[in-house]
């Protein structure tokens, strides 16, 4: 990111972070006065983005976006408890079953995008994993792809799955999801406040010493998800921290799409339309297979197979209720294959073709 970037209005010198937010604020509130499912994080994409793509400024600083991630972790974390690991016995054959799906998702979103959106093989490549938006983006640019198609592809794909999981769960499934997700708080007084920031901080500084993908979020879930084994139980995030992480998170998305005109993104919305759409009919067809093998329901099942964005995809499984660290396990499984067997099949893949 750039370092403190500004919009000069007038004379009065305006962060773009705050260009960015404002737009999310304003789609976030005019989704929840329509009365539209998660106003906060579709609302504030839709914003964004529509204030990115007109030419307004898009800018988060990395800190923000990190100490929201904090707060979904913790929260997820909360959701961490004796009757969560009745679940483990059962994992095994749906951890297996993710692997499967990334295969299948990879190889058939390559065909599409090399038959019908003529990319080159290394940008279809990096374009077609079903996560790693950031890691993909930029490892596709090391090898030779075009950075920009690969972070449109990958911002459509998070964009469509976001909006079609929240639009489906809420016309379609309503009464039938439960609430199993993190437990939420009223108020809290000072001395709470600070035993969650210290979670938070000490998750967050662990989850990056050991290196772990995502570590503002997974640390700190990790963490509060072991304190609440051990028997200790800190206090519930309030709803307010939960909407403000919508918020954020939101608008870092939309302003994704910053640059892109409206022919590139109409091409991008259109592959990826197809795209998106084969690999949500797998994770509806594998949770279909999945759910008499394993007795878990069919909506924790698909939610925890959807192709959208770690933070994205866990945010909704905290707002719906459906098992949250079920979903984020497998979500974390998913992006951990793609950063770590993407660019050494991709490098296999070019040792085959030279040596024919």
């Amino acid at each position: 990111m750039r370092d403190k970037p500004v919009l000069a209005v007038k004379g009065v010198r305006v962060p773009f972070a705050w260009v960015t937010l404002c737009a999310g604020l304003s789609g976030g509130a005019l989704f929840q006065w329509i009365g539209l499912p998660m106003p906060w994080l579709l609302g504030s994409i839709i914003g964004s983005a529509a204030s990115a793509m007109i030419g307004l400024p898009a800018d988060l600083p990395r800190w923000l976006r990190d100490s929201v991630l904090v707060i979904l972790g913790l929260m997820i974390g909360s959701s961490i408890h004796q009757s969560t690991l009745a679940l483990i016995s059962r994992w095994p054959i749906t951890m297996a079953a993710v692997v499967v799906y990334v295969v299948l998702c990879t190889a058939g979103m390559y065909v599409v995008l090399r038959r019908f959106a003529g990319f080159d093989p290394v940008t279809a490549y990096f374009s077609a994993a079903p996560g790693g938006f950031i890691a993909m983006t930029v490892m596709g640019g090391a090898f030779g792809g075009r950075e920009r198609s690969i972070a449109l592809t990958h911002a459509v794909r998070i964009v469509l799955v976001i909006f079609s999981v929240v639009l489906s769960y809420h016309l379609l499934l309503g009464g039938r999801v439960t609430s199993h997700g993190a437990p939420v708080s009223a108020a809290l007084m000072p001395i709470q406040w600070g035993a969650l920031i210290a979670i938070g901080a000490t998750g967050w500084l662990l989850g990056r010493l050991v290196r772990l993908p995502s570590s503002a979020m997974l640390g700190p879930m990790l963490l509060m998800g072991a304190v609440q084994l051990a028997g200790f139980h800190p206090p519930a995030m309030p709803r307010m921290p939960l909407l403000v992480a919508e918020w954020v998170l939101g608008s870092g998305i939309g302003a994704d799409f910053a640059g892109a005109s409206l022919r590139e993104v109409g091409q991008s919305v259109a592959i990826s339309l197809v795209g998106t759409a084969a690999m949500m009919v797998l994770s509806l067809v594998f949770s279909l297979v999945l759910e008499p093998l394993t007795g878990i329901p069919i909506e924790t099942l698909f939610l925890a197979l959807s192709p959208g964005g770690l933070s994205g995809i866990s945010l909704i499984a905290l707002a719906l209720g459906i098992e949250p660290a079920f979903v984020t396990a497998h979500n974390v499984l998913r992006i951990l294959l793609i950063l770590l067997a993407g660019p050494l099949v991709f490098r296999l893949m070019g040792r085959a073709s030279a040596d024919r």
